[in-house]
């Protein structure tokens, strides 16, 4: 999983669908969660939202931003339209990992 791979602990990851209850995210994080729900999920971005980041963040980095919460969209997409099995070795380096769970699911 690649939060895992960016440093991401097990239980973080397993708090990335409840962000303020997860005692190691900062505000910087929780914002960037919400975004990439609130991009992921509408598809837009509200005054409020873009304020917030643009308080945070450079515009190159918002845009980096945007950029890396879209690719991961359409990759999940990919993969979950082709019902694409996790390789041998992605499930050896993950283990039991959970998965991040999405709200209302």
């Amino acid at each position: 999983m690649l939060g895992l791979s960016v440093g991401l602990t097990k239980e973080e990851m397993a708090m990335l669908h409840e962000p303020e209850a997860c005692t190691s995210f900062d505000d910087t994080d929780r914002l960037v969660l919400r975004y990439s729900e609130v991009l992921t999920r509408e598809n837009k971005v509200d005054d409020a939202m873009f304020k917030a980041l643009q308080e945070k963040f450079s515009e190159a980095q918002i845009m980096e931003l945007a950029l890396t919460v879209g690719l991961s969209a359409l990759v999940n997409r990919v993969h979950a339209t082709g019902g694409t099995d996790v390789d041998a070795r992605t499930r050896e380096y993950i283990g039991d990992a959970i998965a991040c769970v999405l709200p209302g699911r």
